[in-house]
């Protein structure tokens, strides 16, 4: 009778363990607009498509790629495109912004290990400066505040969307973002612009990369300046000192952040929630000097660390083989840095960061 009773938990304990659902990655785009704001090109209502990362139990066939079928060149994760969702629960919501000229897609491998740890994960793609849309304008690229508009935003549209406020814990959110998407994130907890502290920064013998134009519109002077004086830049400018400031996130993690030069020093002291900065020894793009430490050296109770021998674009998806001769630069590490690695860590340390603030335990 003892044999019988072990035996009898014992297949009870394997059927259980396998009707246990496998979680996996969902993802889902939404073309939402901005009825306040106007597109670049003056026309249309301003539009801030975003990417919804949730869980789901549906299989995934193949990796996603970015880029034409016929020319992938990054491998961002392993998210199914329109998958089912799985049963409705509230769970944290971590929003994401990317960086300069980027894309959601590219922080696909962040959300991925989120997700899959019980989390919903909204990336937003800002107008203008983004790989997901087929024109890339100037102001896109130079008035940075426009940014964390699209995260208040996006946030507001999907707390209130039908399909989506039933995944929402709306004491648990957090944001986390890349490069410009740093910038971005600080702005959203309350940083202040001031593009003249920016000036006067790169007018110094410390400037650094983040004064030049980048790699991603090499020519941002020269088409800034066609546009500079047209209405919908001054009005934007007017609003550069302006607060953006979204009460609703609790936690944020910064990654490798770039212009913060821009963010005056007494909004940085102002920031009073969780926050944890994260960059590569061999940043070259926004250097861990002027960018990531001045973050977390004036924002009181600021976890900071480094990642040994990383660069900037070492944060962005795995490259194919296609993606290591076209987009070299973007695909290029240094020899004693593996990618796949340093995304392990990172995204583990994005997810204990979360946990920790948030109280979680486990999914």
């Amino acid at each position: 009778m003892k044999n019988l009773k072990v035996t009898f938990f014992l297949l009870i304990a394997l059927y259980s363990s396998t009707c246990i659902a496998v979680v996996n990655v969902g993802i889902k785009k939404l073309d939402l607009k901005d009825e306040l704001r106007m597109a670049w090109d003056g026309k249309h209502q301003r539009p801030i498509t975003v990417h919804v990362f949730y869980p789901t139990h549906d299989s995934p066939s193949a990796p996603s790629t970015l880029n034409k079928p016929t020319e992938e060149l990054f491998v961002p994760g392993n998210a199914i495109w329109y998958a089912t969702p799985a049963e409705a629960k509230k769970l944290p919501l971590v929003l994401m912004s990317h960086g300069t000229g980027g894309s959601a897609l590219q922080m696909s491998w962040l959300a991925e290990k989120l997700v899959k740890n019980g989390y919903l994960v909204v990336g937003v793609n800002h107008h203008g400066n983004t790989a997901i849309e087929t024109q890339k304008y100037a102001e896109g690229f130079v008035l940075w505040w426009e940014r964390s508009r699209d995260i208040a935003v996006a946030l507001d549209k999907i707390s209130s969307d039908k399909n989506w406020f039933p995944y929402i814990n709306p004491a648990k959110i957090g944001m986390l973002g890349f490069s410009l998407g740093g910038y971005t994130t600080i702005a959203s907890i309350g940083g202040i612009t001031d593009k003249a502290l920016f000036a006067e920064f790169c007018d110094s013998d410390k400037r650094d990369f983040t004064c030049d134009a980048q790699t991603e519109f090499s020519n941002i002077n020269e088409e800034f300046n066609k546009v500079k004086d047209s209405e919908i830049v001054k009005e934007s400018l007017k609003r550069q000192h302006a607060s953006y400031k979204i009460a609703q996130i609790k936690a944020v993690f910064v990654l490798s952040p770039a212009v913060v030069q821009s963010i005056t020093e007494d909004s940085l002291h102002g920031i009073k929630i969780p926050v944890s900065v994260v960059v590569g020894t061999n940043d070259t793009v926004a250097p861990a000097a002027s960018n990531a430490k001045r973050v977390a050296s004036h924002i009181s109770g600021a976890e900071y660390a480094e990642i040994e021998g990383a660069g900037h674009y070492t944060f962005l998806s795995e490259c194919t083989d296609s993606g290591k001769i076209y987009a070299k630069i973007l695909c290029t590490d240094p020899p004693t840095v593996d990618r796949a690695k340093v995304h392990d860590r990172v995204s583990d340390q994005v997810l204990n960061f979360f946990n920790r603030t948030f109280s979680i335990t486990r999914y």
